[in-house]
């Protein structure tokens, strides 16, 4: 391809094609294949060992971590949903409507249950997070996928029951 900017000589297609190498570089990465049989007997002795798609294995540890985080924080935000919608009907019905109506032992549960939601809310992010990093990477793709759908769903059902109980005491 040569250049329409004629004041300065332009190096035809031929000669840019010349400078190019003549064999194609090797991968960067690496290329698994499958093992040979004298590799396998050399694996049996220590010595040049090769790491193989199935060798390479990698550890679910993540996934069954996301999957726990995020139970967790499902659990802990059930709990402070249906405390709280048990609690907020009888109380309003009982001290006031305004929040500030409320006996001061009130106010505190129920500020120290909505810091529990904020921090129900870190861990399920953190969930979808390493759910998500574990079934790209392959450490768990069943646990990460397990963990995003439970951490996803699990603000649905802690609000639905809150407001459930709620409307139900009240």
């Amino acid at each position: 391809m040569t250049s329409t900017d004629f004041s300065y000589p332009q190096p035809t297609d031929d000669e840019l094609a010349a400078q190019q190498p003549r064999v194609p570089a090797p991968p960067v990465h690496p290329v698994y294949a499958s093992p040979r049989p004298d590799d396998l007997a050399d694996a049996h002795n220590g010595v040049n060992t090769r790491m193989d798609g199935a060798a390479s294995v990698k550890s679910p540890a993540l996934g069954k971590v996301a999957v726990a985080l995020s139970i967790v924080a499902m659990a802990l935000s059930l709990a402070a949903s249906v405390i709280l919608g048990v609690t907020v009907g009888p109380s309003e019905a009982a001290s006031g409507y305004y929040f500030t109506d409320t006996p001061h032992w009130y106010q505190t549960l129920a500020t120290v249950l909505v810091g529990v939601q904020g921090l129900c809310t870190c861990l399920g992010l953190t969930g979808i997070i390493l759910g998500i990093t574990a079934a790209v990477t392959g450490r768990g793709r069943t646990p990460g996928s397990i963990a995003i759908a439970v951490a996803a769903i699990a603000p649905f059902v802690s609000f639905g029951t809150f407001v459930a109980l709620a409307f139900i005491a009240a």
